[in-house]
């Protein structure tokens, strides 16, 4: 077909040539038509490039040669540009690509605390003073990212991501991945999220709230860790599995990750999810989401100076990126911690409904009780301007959310304002957290309790690649600390809200 059209263009420079020829002598006996053919076929017809050289020859034989010269000139020019375009592309073929990307996200948070509030978190955030259990408000980079990706060979890809928001170099998702392998499709190494959690595996890019729900962000769902994965999605996209190994160390910092430990530590983490309804004609504005994860974590390879295996950490915010960690439980003499997951989905046009529900269950070296802890949400979305939640059927996640026109605002020639107005979406979310369920008070349940978020949102979507979010938090606290009435002794305190308005542009490139 290319070369159909390569020689059907020499073709019709040639013939240009000659009417213009023919019109300098003031020709106007041009009896020779060309006809039109509704599709080309080299086997069945001559060329049009050689038809305009016959007629040529028969309106002009002294203008034959010249022009029959002029042909090939054009002819080898159109080769030329054609060879080079395929060395560039096999150039291309033998090295990787290369995209640079990132994401800019600033936040503006505002707390306010009860009395009991103050007391509970006294000593934990690094306010000095009569401030001490005081949450400040405060405007921040949330993330600040810039990443490097690109495909190799066909069957590889990577992804290199760092971030700069906290004012050092931490690495986020950072790997290396082969395709289209025979039965288990895909393998990924490196350093990044582990097959848990419907919420958690979506991007924070294109996540309904600000922050993920109080059961994510290490308080039950692992998050990132460097590992290997293997996964791949059925023929048709109605059903993923995902499943990998991973080095565990739960006071990790990922800057840059690195695991040293000649006694194991490991973690075995799997995920399953399928579409029993998904509405193909509308490309997913109807769909029901189904899945599951679990995850085997062995404790037992960190130990102190005594041969004693060391605490695993459950902690979590009050879903707001700028405020600290208001549970944070030390759990002592962990061996082992399963954790499960369940999550749901439902999606009718601009309406959503999404919940998940976790449970960790903690075997300790110790005589005393082993702990299950549980987490949960559910949260409701609507568009104003209806759009829709997108999926992304090969990985089982949510995708990004494309408004119908994007948000612009011009003023026409005839001086009237046109403006576009983006998506706008409505949202509410409940999340609770209980990291105290079977532990007496006392020293090992310091920095536990309960927690209980409701969450109101206002997302406007510039843009499929930017948005304005508004989220208010109204949270609930109950929680064990040493710092209160009896300093030094473990008191559980209950009563603890806080409430925060908080605001987030976002872009990401």
């Amino acid at each position: 077909m290319r070369r159909g059209i390569h020689r059907w263009l020499a073709g019709a420079a040639a013939a240009i040539v000659c009417l213009a020829a023919a019109g300098a002598r003031g020709q106007d006996n041009w009896t020779t038509s060309i006809p039109f053919e509704s599709g080309y076929s080299p086997e069945s017809q001559e060329s049009t490039a050689q038809f305009v050289s016959n007629s040529v020859v028969s309106a002009d034989p002294k203008a034959a040669p010249d022009l029959g010269a002029r042909l090939k000139e054009l002819e080898s020019i159109v080769k030329k540009m054609k060879d080079k375009e395929d060395a560039d592309k096999k150039k291309a073929a033998g090295r990787p690509t290369a995209v640079v990307g990132g994401r800019l996200q600033v936040d503006v948070n505002s707390f306010q605390q009860n009395a009991a509030s103050v007391t509970q978190l006294d000593g934990t955030t690094p306010v000095g003073g009569t401030d001490a259990g005081n949450i400040p408000s405060g405007v921040g980079f949330r993330r600040a990212r810039l990443q490097v990706q690109g495909e190799a060979f066909d069957v590889m890809n990577y992804l290199l991501e760092l971030d700069f928001a906290a004012g050092t170099v931490s690495f986020r998702d950072v790997y290396i991945g082969v395709t289209q392998l025979p039965y288990v499709g895909n393998i990924r190494a490196g350093h990044f999220k582990e097959p848990f959690g419907l919420e958690d595996l979506a991007s924070d890019n294109i996540t309904t709230f600000m922050e993920r729900s109080t059961s994510d962000e290490n308080a039950i769902v692992p998050g990132r860790n460097l590992g290997v994965m293997l996964f791949n999605a059925t023929q048709n996209q109605r059903a993923t599995w995902q499943i990998g190994g991973f080095a565990t160390d739960p006071r990790q910092v990922d800057t840059p990750p690195i695991w040293l430990n000649d006694n194991g530590g490991y973690a075995v983490t799997m995920r399953a999810t399928c579409l029993p309804w998904y509405d193909e004609a509308t490309e997913g504005r109807g769909l029901l989401h189904l899945g599951a994860a679990y995850s085997y974590r062995d404790n037992a390879a960190y130990r102190d100076n005594t041969g004693a295996p060391m605490g695993y950490l459950f902690r979590t915010r009050p879903e707001a990126g700028l405020s600290p960690r208001v549970l944070n439980l030390d759990l002592a003499s962990v061996l082992d911690v399963q954790l499960f997951g369940a999550e749901a989905a439902y999606v009718y046009g601009p309406f959503s409904v999404q919940s998940e529900y976790f449970q960790a269950f903690a075997e300790r070296d110790v005589v005393g009780v082993d702990p299950t802890f549980r987490g949960c949400y559910v949260y409701f979305s609507y568009f104003l301007t209806g759009e829709h939640r997108p999926y992304r059927r090969s990985m089982g996640v949510f995708d990004r959310v494309r408004p119908f026109e994007n948000f612009f605002r011009v003023r026409d020639c005839d001086g009237n304002v046109q403006t576009g107005k983006g998506a706008w979406e409505v949202a509410y979310r409940y999340s609770y957290l209980d990291l105290l369920d079977g532990l007496p008070v006392g020293a090992a349940s310091v920095g536990g309790g309960r927690i209980s978020d409701n969450t109101v949102g206002v997302n406007w979507y510039l843009n499929p690649y930017s948005r304005v979010m508004f989220n208010y938090v109204w949270t609930d606290m109950s929680r064990v600390t040493r710092l209160g009435p009896a300093p030094g002794v473990p008191t559980f305190i209950p009563g603890g809200q806080i409430q925060t308005a908080e605001m987030r542009w976002q872009i990401d490139f």
